[in-house]
């Protein structure tokens, strides 16, 4: 208030502990997300539109990341005469594109993983989403390690290490 009892609008003359600072992003400049999620499909609610005869929606299990449309030519064979056969089965998604005007981002399925709760599929989807690289190690990685099995560290070498078991 001014001394004369009238309210100021501007914010300049308010104290910074009264002001929330706001922003707008203008540009991003490196993405950092994989692009990549895991979740489910299922059938569009609307069966009279135009997007139900071409678009699937993908569910990701992660809430951070948006719901996507998928076409229907990457879901499974069989997806729309039996939607709920896939109700519990993962797939990875990867963002494409995602417009201004749209809800929801544009996607294309890359991967059935198999039966969610089941730790192989679970475990694939989480390091795919993260970018880890989980390929099997090549040959030449595999010579460097010793080929007489069972292998024991020697007792010389064991003396200079400390042991943290």
């Amino acid at each position: 208030k001014q001394d004369d009892g009238l309210k100021v609008n501007d914010p300049r003359l308010l104290p910074d502990e009264f002001l929330q600072r706001t922003a707008k992003v203008v540009y991003i400049l490196e993405k950092k997300h994989s692009r990549a999620a895991t979740g489910f499909i299922k059938l569009l609610a609307d069966r009279n539109s135009e997007l139900f005869k071409r678009c699937a929606m993908f569910s990701p299990v992660d809430h951070r990341v948006p719901r996507v449309y998928v076409p229907l030519a990457d879901c499974p064979p069989d997806f729309m005469t039996r939607p709920e056969g896939y109700s519990q089965k993962l797939f990875i998604c990867r963002i494409v594109d995602w417009k201004e005007d749209s809800n929801f981002a544009s996607g294309q399925l890359s991967k059935s993983l198999g039966q969610a709760g089941e730790i192989e599929p679970e475990s694939e989807g989480i390091l795919t989403e993260y970018g880890v690289d989980f390929s099997d190690f090549s040959p030449e990685a595999l010579e460097c390690l010793p080929q007489n099995l069972p292998w024991v560290i020697a007792p010389e070498e064991l003396a200079k290490r400390r042991d943290l078991r």
